[in-house]
């Protein structure tokens, strides 16, 4: 039986905690855990879940880890907190959850102090209340945890909870984007690519996408291919490369992310990749596929539908006349300033921005 996710990703915050596939003096640690030593009821707490190094018991695990807990061990607060929202080795509890988390967050501990703020954003086991979802977020990105630095941006980018300002998200993107948090890396080039909180910079929004897409993310592959090949600024397409990057990116949605129908959003993205490619009748019949897909796909809403079907029959209109889609260049947000702490183009090698030659026409028609 799999381990529910919270669980997981929570674990995966305590590596330290466990040596891979190492079995341990089980003896020992009950004897240290029997006579109250925190650290050694945690870890037995989080093998016998998990089994690694002996045998699994999660009742027996969530045990030792309440005992932990109890003696204000931060990890066993809130990995305590995780148990009550999965019900893994306890009766599930959403106000104990919410109670344990508190208590890790009280200590100053961000990973609780994210999952609270998880809780107020989504309204689990607690009433919906943005303000104080921002609240939790920036106490755990002021730590440096990249996870609510990017949380707390995007609270800022939307205005949610918050007083928008795209500058502010900006900054804080940039800080969980390099710290390697591959959603801020996204995030951040597509504020270069829309001139939101930046100036438009087309050759950092495309820096951040290679990073990003240096993962196993498989959406940040299918951005770097859409930037490829739609970018406003025809001196960055690269329609072979869109391709292989389209292709890698539903291999792993496939693989990775174990999606059982390739998404739509993909699909388009395949489209315009073989379109800016010069291979329109291949692009044509993505097309089509990614129209067919998104009138099945219930989760999109009435008006979405209406929007999306427009675009993507517009796009398959221009690979019908053999021309490739490229997006209209943002007018950018006024008074943008650049991030001077954004050293991307260094550190990828790339020189200072030359001079603006004059514009050539876009071989791509922009809708």
């Amino acid at each position: 039986m799999r381990l529910p996710f919270l669980f997981l990703a929570c674990l995966l915050s305590f590596t330290a905690v466990l040596p891979a596939q190492q079995r341990v003096d089980e003896r020992e640690l009950h004897a240290w855990a029997d006579r109250g030593d925190a650290d050694a009821q945690f870890e037995l707490g989080v093998r016998q879940i998990t089994g690694e190094g002996m045998e699994k018991n999660p009742k027996a695990g969530a045990s030792w880890i309440e005992k932990a807990a109890k003696q204000k061990h931060r990890q066993a607060m809130h990995v305590l907190g995780t148990l009550y929202q999965d019900g893994l080795g306890v009766k599930k509890d959403l106000a104990k959850a919410h109670e344990w988390y508190e208590k890790g967050a009280a200590v100053g501990f961000p990973i609780s102090q994210h999952a609270l703020g998880v809780l107020y954003e989504t309204g689990e086991g607690v009433t919906k209340d943005p303000a104080k979802a921002a609240e939790w977020f920036k106490k755990a990105a002021e730590q440096g945890h990249a996870q609510s630095q990017t949380a707390y941006a995007s609270k800022l980018e939307t205005g949610g909870g918050v007083p928008k300002s795209t500058a502010k998200a900006a900054l804080w993107y940039l800080k969980a984007a390099q710290q390697g948090y591959i959603l801020a890396m996204s995030r951040i080039a597509n504020l270069y690519y829309t001139g939101q909180g930046v100036p438009v910079d087309f050759r950092r929004a495309k820096a951040w996408y290679q990073r990003a897409a240096t993962s196993e993310d498989p959406w940040a592959s299918n951005n770097l291919a859409w930037f490829l090949a739609t970018c406003p600024d025809e001196s960055q397409h690269n329609g072979e490369m869109a391709v292989q990057l389209a292709r890698r990116a539903l291999k792993l949605v496939t693989e990775i992310a174990q999606e059982e129908e390739q998404p739509y959003e993909m699909i388009d993205t395949m489209a315009a990749a073989l379109a800016r490619n010069g291979e329109f009748k291949e692009a044509e019949l993505w097309q089509k596929r990614s129209i067919a897909l998104l009138a099945e796909d219930k989760d999109v809403t009435p008006d979405d539908r209406k929007k999306l079907q427009t675009e993507f029959n517009t796009r398959l209109k221009l690979y019908q006349k053999q021309t490739p889609f490229a997006e209209p260049e943002a007018a950018g947000e006024e008074g943008a300033e650049p991030l001077p702490q954004d050293t991307i183009l260094q550190e990828q090698g790339i020189p200072e921005t030359p001079k603006k030659a004059p514009k050539k026409p876009n071989r791509g028609t922009v809708v």
